[in-house]
């Protein structure tokens, strides 16, 4: 389903908001197995966190940029898999196995890991044909995506061979009016996490 979806964005016009409901009229994408498609799309840059259409989107509906924009969100959605293997969109099927499985830890006949192959294979197609410095290309940028939003963070630090993590975290506040309650929580996240 996702790859019906990757070949209908070039032809189809850019949405304002890529919802579930242009996904299911205009891309024909419905059902279940539509669900996956607009995280997948956010995780790898297509698409911002509101689900707007980005500038690799932009990139990845003209035919000269197709392949590039399909590296570029290779990268960004399957970090890990380029920190083990820098051409990884040039691997066979085998070795893509091999690396998804040594990622996770799952055996090779998972279904998840299946899900993962054919997942990266979709934008795979796209990326074959890229130029080898397509890749060189994105870490000149500022440090931002398109979008804005920060890099992950085997892009940020190039190949210095320290490791980098990133957390996010999300806190959920309780319902009240009094401020004091929001500070002694703050001052409480500062103190202990920052």
């Amino acid at each position: 389903m996702l790859k019906r979806v990757l070949e209908k964005i070039p032809t189809s016009e850019k949405p304002g908001t890529f919802t579930t409901d242009f996904l299911g009229t205009v891309m024909g994408a419905t059902g279940g197995a539509a669900r996956p498609i607009i995280p997948i799309l956010k995780a790898t840059g297509l698409l911002n966190q509101t689900g707007a259409p980005t500038e690799l989107y932009a990139q990845f509906q003209t035919d000269a940029g197709q392949p590039a924009a399909a590296l570029k969100a290779l990268r960004n959605g399957f970090a890990e898999v380029f920190r083990r293997n820098q051409y990884a969109h040039k691997a066979d099927e085998a070795a893509l196995i091999d690396v998804i499985v040594a990622i996770t830890g799952l055996p090779k006949k998972e279904g998840i890991v299946r899900y993962i192959l054919t997942t990266f294979q979709a934008f795979q197609d796209y990326a074959k044909q890229a130029r080898e410095d397509a890749g060189g290309e994105e870490q000149s940028d500022s440090g931002q995506h398109n979008d804005g939003a920060p890099r992950p963070a085997d892009q940020s630090g190039g190949g210095n061979g320290r490791l980098q993590l990133a957390y996010n975290i999300n806190v959920v506040l309780p319902e009240t009016t009094n401020v004091e309650v929001y500070n002694a929580i703050f001052r409480s996240l500062k103190a202990n996490l920052l």
